[in-house]
């Protein structure tokens, strides 16, 4: 029996050429190539979300070194946010770099899974989110249902003794 290998391995490793990674992911069956294309689709919004938060915190770090800077005082205080600066700008161009290599990973399945079934699965996976938010606003609303009743609940109790 031969042995399977993942496609991820194949991802880490030294870049393919195309050829060759048309060969190599031929080899899986179809709906192999569709989970990994769902996998990478999921770790490339995670990079995303990872990637706008990286920036976010370097934008206010940059706000925060500004109004540091425009005080007379405070050396030391400006040396551990100038470090905390390098350190996001650092996380962010990692994140940069990850995404980039996330893209190249996910448009080189799209090219042999096909664009057509990528855009149903995500067409699907925001179906599925939508349905996840609207049971979770349901669930909220029942808790506080249930919290009103364990009131209620209590209050007839206290009344009743």
């Amino acid at each position: 029996m031969a042995e399977e290998v993942g496609v991820d391995e194949a991802s880490e490793s030294t870049p393919m050429k195309k050829e060759d990674l048309l060969a190599h992911l031929n080899a899986f069956p179809k709906d192999r190539l569709v989970e990994e294309v769902v996998s990478m689709w999921e770790e490339l919004g995670e990079l995303e979300r990872e990637l706008a938060m990286a920036r976010q915190r370097a934008r206010a770090l940059d706000g925060e070194l500004t109004r540091v800077r425009s005080k007379s005082g405070g050396r030391l205080d400006l040396a551990e946010l100038e470090e905390r600066f390098r350190v996001a700008e650092a996380r962010r161009g990692q994140l940069e770099t990850m995404l980039a290599n996330e893209q190249g990973r996910r448009k080189d399945l799209e090219e042999v899974v096909g664009q057509g079934r990528v855009d149903e699965l995500r067409r699907e996976n925001a179906a599925l989110i939508r349905r996840e938010e609207e049971h979770m606003l349901l669930i909220l609303d029942m808790e506080s249902k249930i919290d009103q009743l364990m009131e209620i609940i209590s209050n007839s109790e206290q009344n009743n003794r």
